[in-house]
């Protein structure tokens, strides 16, 4: 009986461990399948009153040219006018000017950063997110002055809150922005110059 128990007991073991191994095989690929629906990706419905202003809006600049700085220098420049700026670097997409991107040519916050950069062209690619890219293939005038606001009529979708390194629940439309060397401490009509 012993030496029985002792030959059964090496493939009862191996036929458990690899049951164990496949399902943790299936689990893994279970939740590695499901596609995941970050804070980022969606938008919420937003009552901004009558104007959107940037504070409100979402951007990340990005250097469509060879040119040195450009997403630097228009990340600074949105920063203060109290735009949300969240990333800036280099595309590989190549621009001859100024392209601006959203979900829509016509949503609100596309117009707001157009009014930004004259001359710029706006392009849809129906993000859900309603963050604006900027691609900047050429240098771009700051203006001293730029309308920094947008006539809306009801709510408008604006990025979700996304949760924080500390576990909070931050808004990016309420949240201060990234402070940096030209963004100003205070809102106010104009630019911050430094």
């Amino acid at each position: 009986m012993r030496k029985v128990l002792r030959v059964v007991k090496t493939p009862i073991t191996l036929i458990a461990l690899l049951a164990i191994l496949g399902y943790g095989a299936w689990w893994g690929y279970k939740t590695y399948s499901v596609p995941l629906i970050k804070a980022a990706d969606t938008c919420v419905m937003t009552d901004v009153g009558s104007a959107l202003t940037p504070d409100k809006v979402t951007v990340r600049t990005y250097n469509g040219s060879e040119v040195p700085r450009l997403a630097k220098d228009a990340r600074g420049y949105l920063l203060s006018w109290h735009f949300r700026v969240i990333d800036y670097n280099n595309s590989e997409r190549r621009v001859p000017g100024i392209v601006v991107i959203g979900n829509s040519v016509n949503d609100p916050e596309v117009k707001l950063v157009q009014q930004f950069f004259p001359g710029s062209t706006a392009e849809a690619d129906g993000r859900t997110s309603h963050v604006v890219d900027v691609i900047l293939g050429t240098k771009f005038e700051q203006l001293n002055n730029p309308k920094a606001t947008y006539p809306v009529k009801g709510p408008i979708c604006l990025p979700a809150p996304r949760a924080t390194p500390t576990g909070e629940v931050s808004d990016p439309a309420t949240e201060e922005p990234v402070p940096s060397e030209s963004a100003s401490a205070s809102p106010s009509g104009k630019p911050s110059k430094k």
